[in-house]
């Protein structure tokens, strides 16, 4: 596989390399002596305002200054803007020879009629706030009040033509952050005072990307500080790691305080956004304490599309009659909190911290409607091979083993905590929910029936295993190469961020391990069968795949029989999905069996360019 993947990329070397001549950016050759205008008596560069709104006093802040006071914001359009200092930075770069003349908006302000003479090109003008190109180009990815500003336009010149530049908007280049704690949260948790004198944990949030991190104490979420992220890709991931020492009593009780690291991931983080987290207590006042985050997201200028000719077909078009479960095209998307749904979720010991005596993780899925839709309803259908779980669904008065979930069921208020937040219904196991299910050990399958308000439904199955997995089946690990780091198999991570090196554990003998490939975009199966793989791969038993795997890093037949301890580095295969030049989810499930039981982890890799 590698020597073919080599041969690839060297024949698209010498495509490439081919092609680069012919590429033109205007103009005939014997007109690249004339010249032609760039105009700029018009041009206005602005910075993309949004007014932020103190609850204390409502004042409304300018965004250059970086100050977040939390409370309510109003969303940017492109009409509210305010004009750009004198010293942003203005570059006017020829995008075939790479020319580049730069400027102060003030200087541009003073040219003489307002027109440059250029060459003949494509050019692109751009406009960035102070210190932008510093930014961008350091290696600081974290960094409290500092915004910066960036916005571009191209233009094409002509020979003896002038073009004009208008109105130049730059908005927002990195993430902002913010964090709020609410109260009932705090009361919840040691003071500082106290944290201080014990030498404890004091309560505080660390936001992390990559590698930078803002640390987020009580003082900095009264005063409500921002911080900002540099934007490393085009959608990040941002960690949130809640610490501090949490009062496990009852309200009547002597308070009993025990340390504490709650952590939640928020996707698809990406420039020009502000984040505002609010962290709080879920249904406190019924005993059943969670932590909550909930997420605003601020984008300049947001568009939404609506396409007519789909609502035309979805009220007047013919109706078709479907066989089996076969969901509608742009009927509501349903997710997995933590994971892939396909992937399946495992609820065992292994997630239940007996001195919080809470489950550390619930299952929680999300109901996602297309466009201006909205969710009518959610029906969740259930199968087991536990014979005990549909026999107390039957008790429950569900005969069919079908749930009504959404709209909201009162009858399922003790276990279940369904709302909808911005039209995104999202539906979490409460902790009796989870303890109810882990009593009926076997695999239960839900479907997901979902309605959106235009009649599309969607059909969408998740696999729940549970397992008292306290010793049973072989142990997996997953750490750097050093063995520094451990990563959590809940968690999706960005394939350039990690190192793989797998650690498989048995007390006996490994019976089973197999390996599976699940990935729509960066490795398909027909992608595989082309280089003589499988998406489904047998390590005891390889057959005619033996050569890819080895080649892949994984170790094959007696190699994984004859031991104990089976040892896999696949690390050198994440340079090799980066060159495949696609992007997207690329997970690798593990199933490992011993005379114990079977283990399953999955790698949960995000391939970006």
């Amino acid at each position: 596989m590698k020597k073919i993947t080599l041969l690839f990329f060297l024949a698209l070397g010498a495509v490439l390399s081919g092609c680069k001549e012919s590429i033109d950016f205007g103009g005939d050759d014997e007109d690249k002596t004339q010249t032609g205008n760039l105009v700029l008596t018009g041009l206005n560069v602005a910075i993309a305002n949004y007014a932020e709104e103190r609850t204390s006093s409502g004042n409304t802040n300018d965004p250059r200054a970086g100050v977040a006071s939390g409370g309510n914001y109003t969303r940017g359009g492109a009409a509210e803007t305010t004009e750009a200092p004198s010293d942003y930075i203005v570059r006017i770069k020829n995008q075939k020879t790479d020319e580049e003349f730069v400027y102060t908006y003030a200087e541009l302000k003073q040219l003489q009629d307002g027109k440059l003479a250029l060459y003949p090109a494509v050019y692109l003008i751009s406009a960035e706030s102070p210190g932008y190109k510093a930014y961008m180009d350091g290696s600081a990815v974290a960094a409290w009040e500092t915004p910066v500003y960036y916005g571009s336009v191209t233009k094409t010149v002509l020979p003896k033509t002038e073009t004009t530049v208008t109105d130049l908007v730059c908005v927002l280049a990195n993430i902002k952050t913010t964090v709020a704690l609410t109260q009932d949260l705090r009361n919840l948790f040691m003071s500082d005072a106290m944290a201080e004198s014990g030498g404890k944990q004091k309560l505080s949030v660390k936001l992390s990307l990559g590698t930078g991190e803002l640390l987020f104490d009580r003082a900095k979420t009264d005063d409500g500080a921002a911080g900002y992220f540099k934007a490393v890709a085009s959608k990040n991931t941002i960690k949130v790691e809640l610490s501090g020492m949490y009062n496990k009593s009852a309200a009547d009780a002597a308070p009993e305080y025990v340390p504490v690291n709650w952590e939640q991931e928020i996707p698809d983080c990406a420039a020009g956004q502000w984040r505002k987290l609010s962290i709080g207590i879920l249904n406190a006042n019924d005993g059943n304490v969670k932590f909550e985050i909930t997420v605003e997201n601020w984008v300049y200028d947001e568009k939404i599309n609506i396409d007519v000719a789909r609502m035309y077909m979805n009220f007047f078009g013919e109706e078709t009659i479907k066989e089996g479960d076969v969901s509608d095209v742009d009927a509501p998307v349903v997710s997995l909190v933590g994971g892939a749904i396909e992937n399946g979720y495992t609820i065992s010991s292994s997630i239940y911290d007996a001195d919080l005596e809470k489950w550390t993780t619930n299952l929680k899925v999300l109901v996602t409607p297309e466009g201006i839709s909205s969710v009518a309803s959610v029906d969740v259908v259930v199968d087991s091979d536990n014979a005990g779980l549909l026999a107390a669904l039957e008790t429950a008065g569900h005969a069919d083993h079908t749930i009504g979930i959404w709209p909201a069921n009162a009858a399922l208020s003790a276990y279940l905590t369904v709302r909808d937040d911005a039209s995104v219904v999202s539906a979490a196991l409460k902790d009796a929910g989870m303890s109810e299910i882990f009593r009926y050990e076997g695999v239960h399958t839900v479907k997901y029936i979902a309605t959106d308000s235009q009649g599309r439904t969607s059909y969408t199955t998740l696999e729940i295993t549970v397992t008292d997995n306290a010793g049973g089946g072989p142990e997996i690990v997953w750490t750097n190469l050093d063995g520094s780091v451990i990563y959590d198999f809940s968690k999706r991570y960005n394939h350039n961020a990690v190192e793989i090196l797998l650690t498989v554990n048995t007390e006996s003998a490994f019976t089973g391990f197999s390996v599976d490939i699940i990935s729509d975009k960066v490795l398909p199966p027909d992608e595989l069968t082309n280089v003589g793989l499988s998406s489904h791969l047998d390590l005891i038993n390889p057959g005619q795949y033996e050569e890819g795997l080895k080649g892949l890093g994984f170790p094959t037949g007696a190699e994984v029989t004859s031991g104990k301890t089976v040892v896999i580095d696949i690390t050198e295969f994440m340079d090799l999905l980066t060159l495949l030049g696609s992007t997207g989810a690329c997970d690798f499930k593990l199933s490992v069996t011993d005379a114990s039981g079977t283990t399953v982890r999955t790698l949960q890799l995000d391939v970006v360019k």
